[in-house]
């Protein structure tokens, strides 16, 4: 029954056959799925062996692609071979899959919940969820996310519990055959350090007013050109469909189409005139801007240099101060 069960689930490997390496994971799972039927044939040391086998092909399939299918096989082997706490945990894995159908999941819940009378159970929640989980060694990736189910050797276990933005937390608790020994916590939010004022420098003189006044009126005149510009699109844009409606008029003579023309007509004549509006507009700023800038100028060249000269036995020297944009 179990053989049939895995040849019905092997054509969804992944959603992606297209790729090498999905093709190359279905080779793995597939042999898999071949020494796993020739296992169910055979008895004592042969048995054992094709079940290895078809457990290593299992898992070579699964470093390529994490496979629901492969997962779900690999953790029957493993309870086949008697290694029902990674068979444990294989299933919990399965069940975290989130569009997993509602038949797979209960079927592999009951196949899960029928080892824990042999297994030690460490289930860990969080509040919030999410955090990443190490057991006894933190160099290694962790084991998973919070909430979450995983069987364990008996004993004691040094767990480690992170998440971004809260206070790390490192537990020791002790796992026991049969049982399922529950973890609760409540993380602590990292204190806020506020960050450091930037210090303030020199403060610099404001630029002249005219000055301003000038830059202004360019952004301004940039800002109403491209708002012409793309008014002028738009309108060349609906002449074109005014055009085109125009001729399945005269090839149709369907007062619809007649309809659509003129309502073109319309808009076009309506986005003209508001691109002529905005065109001047831009004009009229341009020119502001350039006077502005000229009487800019002007004022800067009106300041004129100033000159000083020391004289003493020992020597002398002279100093100019010419204001910005003078000429001298």
């Amino acid at each position: 029954m179990l053989v049939a069960l895995l040849g019905l689930t092997s054509p969804s490997v992944s959603a992606a056959q297209g790729t090498s390496e999905n093709a190359e994971a279905r080779v793995y799972f597939q042999e898999g799925n071949r020494l796993y039927e020739q296992a169910s044939g055979a008895r004592g040391a042969q048995r054992t062996t094709l079940l290895q086998r078809s457990l290593e092909a299992y898992v070579d399939s699964l470093r390529i692609v994490r496979s629901r299918n492969a997962l779900f096989n690999a953790a029957i082997v493993l309870g086949e071979l008697g290694r029902n706490d990674e068979s444990f945990n294989y299933f919990g894995e399965y069940l975290r899959i989130e569009e997993l159908p509602a038949g797979d999941r209960e079927d592999a819940t009951r196949r899960r919940d029928a080892l824990r009378s042999e297994v030690a159970v460490l289930q860990v929640t969080t509040d919030p969820e999410g955090a990443s989980l190490w057991i006894d060694r933190k160099d290694l990736a962790p084991r998973g996310r919070t909430p979450i189910e995983l069987a364990l050797p008996p004993g004691e276990h040094r767990t480690f519990i992170e998440r971004d933005g809260y206070t790390s937390v490192e537990r020791t608790q002790k796992a026991v055959t049969g049982e399922t020994t529950v973890m609760e916590l409540a993380l602590l939010p990292l204190p806020i350090v506020p960050e450091p004022e930037p210090e303030l420098g020199p403060v610099e003189p404001p630029p002249p007013r005219l000055r301003n006044a000038a830059i202004g009126t360019a952004a301004g005149t940039l800002a109403t050109a491209g708002v012409a510009l793309g008014l002028s699109l738009r309108a060349r844009t609906l002449n074109d469909e005014h055009d085109q409606a125009a001729a399945e008029y005269r090839m149709s003579g369907d007062p619809a189409d007649l309809q659509r023309a003129e309502d073109l007509a319309d808009r076009t004549e309506r986005f003209n005139l508001a691109a002529d509006v905005f065109w001047g507009t831009t004009i009229a700023l341009g020119i502001s801007a350039i006077v502005l800038y000229s009487l800019h100028r002007k004022k800067l060249k009106r300041e004129a240099p100033e000159v000083g000269v020391s004289v003493s036995r020992e020597g002398g020297f002279a100093s100019v101060r010419i204001p910005f944009g003078a000429t001298q």
